[in-house]
């Protein structure tokens, strides 16, 4: 580096780090306090950096900021000296996500009816819960109490941010102590916070997980059009603070590892500097976690194990939360053994003792100390740009740090006992304080006393035991400390001695002993001294961090009941002598077998064949062997929310967003046969949301279950649900209100996405240059019409819930207008009335096999249904809806041959074929075929009757489900849990 650059360089380092502390001439009352600008710690450790301690060392702090540190510092003439022997010197924790001084910015108001659009006037975004223009800055005010538990953690610097909405504005960098106001904030719009809570807006959108993904989304959208074409459009405010705030890092505050997932997906979606705020349960997910290059910022704090005592609470709980019970404190561990990059948070630990005895916790789980400093101090200094002047104690930085006990990051129960905020010290503990408490004995003239100090430190409570004559009783010694000056009180009823005695002396901590004059209760002074025989130990007592060497369970896929201890893998099955149900040109094939080979189906038959090597062959005598099951109609595995009812179209969300994988009816369903679900939005708005084609492999990521390259599918719906007709009184300010008026707006949504169309057919025309030119800006990016759109060019596919006739007719009116057909209609119980039109329209049906009766217009619901629909040339699948109706979907479609007089082949594609070919997916699923995925379930005995058992059930070759291993599994999971108990009644 060259001399001038040098000085450029050092100049503007200057000019950076002193605007934080320089202060305007402010007026006085009286004469201005003198204060100390000249500091110097010393014979203090010194964690200067991660990897870096001093010991014996010295701290020089001048004007707020580290003037030299080093164990041969030379001490300023004048300088305030502190003695800090046996404490250790700690950079300043950073804390990254905190609200302290800004959580009641917004007023909650209170509405009797449903708010369907923004109440906040202005030049601001749609949506309420969007305020990006919001700078804590603006509302911050100290809040002392909070500020001190924070600062006795070891923080003396805070980001805080409004925590509030989805899109939560700016966080401002602020000093905890006691500073001037000129110190208070360091810096300003440091990084803009994101969230998947609502908070205090009144909107009725988002009202579910997948709503506030679509609504981040398309505030992204929106933001980044603004921003680049910003000249030639109308003011917005929120939208011109969020364009600005895209490329500073961006908190994303979770709840739960899957909402971390999706956050990684919106990351790469618009290529953002995302920042995931995590949950504390990221060690259950991590292998959804191991190509994410973006530090994170993880909590410390976990539920801790209650009712333990009472065996038959203990027996009640699940084994999913005494996993966590047992895991979680090894979550920071897990991610930094994946190399994963993190910053620590005390959100959701309650106090200062939970904060410090949790991080005291995560090293005893394997987190090095080093890691434990820099998660705290250095990672955060650079996630928000200010590792310039904080994250160590290295020369011209602030001086910002902790003074603690003991090294918090070697010893248990450490404690902080003063922080400094910017060169501003503030005392929590006498660092100068001497412990005096153990057993002693004093000796008198003629008499000795043993005496024991118990109590806390600064505290100290004493008792008399006995004398060198005759046991006493436990007579109480009042104490009293100040530095190393100590007087002891006592009254004594000895045959030499009968009064008080008052003792004053000088304790000395090199040798444990007291040495100095008192008065006898005959008037006599006499000197004393008093040895220590025993020192104190208590719980508090500073031990080193061991790391815990018990045997630890393993993370369970998923982590709970059921969940595989390994994943399952894929192998090569011969499964031999079964009756098998092609649904093919083969028909029944008796005696067959049915070879899986690289998650294919390789062969079905009964001639010759080739048995690879190594595969696994299984006997299936007696037994059946179908296709998997394929379930058109599901709710099962949805994360938070099966309806985003906040708006009447909500075609911009997708049930993908919002796949949770560890729900247990996957698993009950497995038993039933089930392989494939779809996962439909809820039926309360007309066009509902985008669903999501899973197969259900328990234990696997949500990404890995989705079904690749599937068919992309919408859930509308008519009828009483989307009108609101049983949603209460207040329910009646959401169009339409009748079905009359779901027909109009089916039409507005569609003539809407038609001219958003048009207009980007015409923009594409235009070349750059005449765009430019002229003006001319490309469509804003509308999610919910790209959605439409896609329907309209035939490449998003229609599922609707359907009751009446005259609505089932009217749609297929509304598609035939636009061009494109209604793929399924869903439920669809007066389907039989419609039939023909239906089998001229090309929509199918997925239908109950026998509900009806159960609201109004299902009044004319038959269990004939089915079979009229599939004589009318309709394909017709049988679907749940429910649960635990989907772990029988073998018997509902069993009993369309009762009502209807269906073949029992035409019963089983019901649930198999039929279901593949309205998902348009029966070119992989749906039969027994050479080259189809191998979906295979073996029966018990025919599939069609009460008898039938699922034995084993395979998807993609993996065998998932396996009722010969229940009993086994049954076993495992009571012996997982009594490990867990006992280690849990243990170590309490």
């Amino acid at each position: 580096m060259s001399y001038r650059i040098y000085w450029i360089f050092l100049l503007n380092f200057v000019l950076y780090t002193t605007h934080l502390f320089s202060q305007v001439p402010l007026p006085e009352n009286g004469l201005k306090a003198s204060q100390t600008s000249v500091y110097a710690l010393k014979n203090a450790t010194i964690l200067v950096a991660p990897g870096k301690i001093l010991k014996e060392a010295t701290l020089i702090i001048e004007n707020g900021k580290v003037q030299a540190v080093g164990k041969t510092i030379l001490i300023p003439k004048g300088a305030f000296e502190i003695d800090v022997k046996g404490k250790t010197i700690v950079p300043s924790f950073i804390e990254i996500n905190s609200s302290i001084g800004v959580k009641d910015f917004r007023k909650v108001r209170e509405m009797s009816y449903p708010q369907l659009e923004t109440g906040k006037e202005g030049a601001y975004y749609w949506n309420e819960a969007v305020h990006p223009e919001i700078q804590a800055s603006e509302f911050y005010k100290p809040d002392e109490k909070a500020a001190t538990e924070l600062q006795k953690m070891g923080f003396s610097v805070a980001l805080v941010h409004a925590a509030d909405g989805i899109v939560r504005g700016t966080g401002t960098l602020v000093s905890l102590g006691k500073v001037s106001s000129e110190q208070l904030i360091l810096k300003e719009n440091v990084a803009s916070f994101f969230s998947f809570e609502k908070g205090a807006s009144r909107q009725a959108y988002p009202s579910s997980l997948m709503g506030s993904i679509a609504l981040v989304r398309q505030a992204i959208y929106d933001a980044k059009y603004y921003g680049e074409n910003k000249s030639l459009l109308d003011k917005n405010i929120s939208l011109d603070a969020l364009a600005s705030q895209l490329d500073k890092p961006i908190f994303f505050l979770t709840n739960d590892k899957l909402e971390a997932i999706q956050v990684q997906k919106i990351a790469q979606e618009f290529n953002l500097p995302i920042i995931i705020i995590g949950s504390g349960n990221e060690y259950e997910e991590i292998r959804s976690f191991k190509d994410w290059k973006e530090p994170m910022v993880m909590p410390i704090s976990w539920n801790t194990p209650k009712g333990m005592e009472d065996p038959y609470l203990v027996d009640k709980i699940s084994l999913q939360t005494l996993k966590e019970w047992e895991l979680a404190p090894s979550n920071l561990y897990t991610l930094k053994k994946n190399k994963l990059d993190f910053a620590i948070t005390s959100s959701g630990t309650k106090d200062a003792k939970e904060f410090l005895e949790h991080l005291t916790f995560t090293m005893r789980r394997g987190l090095l100390g080093d890691d434990a400093l820099a998660a705290l101090t250095t990672i955060p200094a650079k996630i928000i740009g200010v590792d310039s002047i904080l994250g160590t104690l290295e020369v011209g930085k602030l001086a910002s740090f902790s003074i603690f006990d003991n090294n918090p990051f070697e010893y248990e129960n450490a404690k902080v006992v003063e922080s400094w905020s910017v060169g501003n010290r503030e005392v929590f503990e006498d660092i100068n304080r001497v412990d005096i408490r153990g057993k002693y004995r004093i000796n008198l003239p003629d008499i000795s006393y043993v005496m024991e100090i118990k109590g806390k430190a600064e505290k100290p409570m004493g008792y008399i035991l006995s004398n060198t004559h005759s046991d006493s009783s436990k007579l109480k010694v009042e104490i009293q400390v100040d530095f190393r000056d100590v007087i002891l009180n006592f009254e004594v009823n000895d045959k030499e001695n009968k009064g008080r005695i008052s003792l004053h002396g000088n304790y000395s901590p090199t040798v444990n002993a007291f040495l100095g004059s008192g008065l006898m209760p005959d008037g006599r002074w006499v000197k004393w001294s008093a040895i220590q025989l025993q020192k104190f130990t208590d719980k508090n007592t500073a031990q080193k961090i061991e790391i815990d060497t018990l045997n630890l369970g393993k993370v369970w896929f998923p982590n709970m009941a059921y969940g595989f201890t390994k994943l399952p893998e894929e192998k090569t099955y011969a499964l031999r002598n079964a009756t098998l149900w092609t649904n093919e040109k083969e028909g029944v094939i008796k005696d067959g077998t049915v070879i899986i080979k690289d998650g294919k189906i390789d062969f079905v038959g009964s001639g010759n064949f080739f048995i690879p090597a190594g595969t696994q062959e299984i006997d299936c005598k007696g037994m059946f062997i179908t296709s998997g099951i394929i379930d058109e109609h599901s709710h099962i595995a949805i994360l938070k929310g099966v309806n985003e009812s906040g708006q009447a179209n909500s075609a911009e969300v997708r049930i993908e967003d919002v796949i949770r994988n560890n729900d247990i009816n996957i698993y009950r369903q497995l038993s039933g046969g089930v392989t494939v679900s779809q996962l439909l939005h809820g039926s309360a708005n007309p066009i509902g949301g985008q669903s999501a084609i899973i197969k259900l492999k328990w234990g696997f990521s949500p990404q890995d279950m989705l079904v690749s390259d599937a068919p992309k599918f919408i859930k509308f719906a008519l009828g009483e649900n989307v009108k609101q007709s049983n949603w209460g009184d207040a329910q009646t300010k959401r169009f339409p209100q009748t079905r009359m008026g779901v027909e109009q707006l089916l039409m507005d949504a569609f003539t809407r996405a038609k001219a958003y169309q048009n207009r980007w057919t015409a923009y594409n025309k235009l070349s750059s240059t005449k765009a430019k030119k002229n003006n001319i800006l490309p469509p804003a990016v509308d999610l919910e019409l790209e959605t439409l759109v896609e329907i309209l060019n035939k490449k998003r596919f229609i599922t609707c819930h359907s009751y009446v006739a005259s609505e089932i007719t009217m749609l297929m009116d509304v598609a035939d207008t636009f061009g494109f057909k209604v793929n399924t209609f869903t439920h669809i119980l007066e389907g039989y009335k419609v039939a023909n039109r239906m089998a001229q329209h090309g929509a199918g049906g997925s239908t109950f096999s026998d509900w009806w009766g159960y609201k109004y217009e299902v009044k004319d619901a038959i269990p004939y249904n089915a079979a009229i629909m599939s004589r009318q040339g309709v394909t017709v699948s049988i679907s749940s809806d429910d649960a635990e109706l989907g772990r029988r979907l073998n018997q509902e479609a069993a009993k369309t041959i009762k009502y209807g007089g269906m073949t029992e082949e035409e019963a089983w594609k019901m649930v198999t074929l039929n279901p593949a070919k309205l998902l348009h997916i029966d070119d992989r699923m749906g039969s027994l075929k050479k080259g189809k995925d191998a979906d295979i379930v073996i029966w018990s005995a025919n599939p069609l009757t009460t008898q039938a058992k699922v034995v084993k059930t395979f998807i993609d070759g993996i065998l998932f489900y396996d009722a010969s291993q229940t009993v086994n599994e049954f076993m495992r999971i009571q012996q997982e849990k009594a490990r867990i108990i006992q280690r849990m009644i243990g170590k309490r």
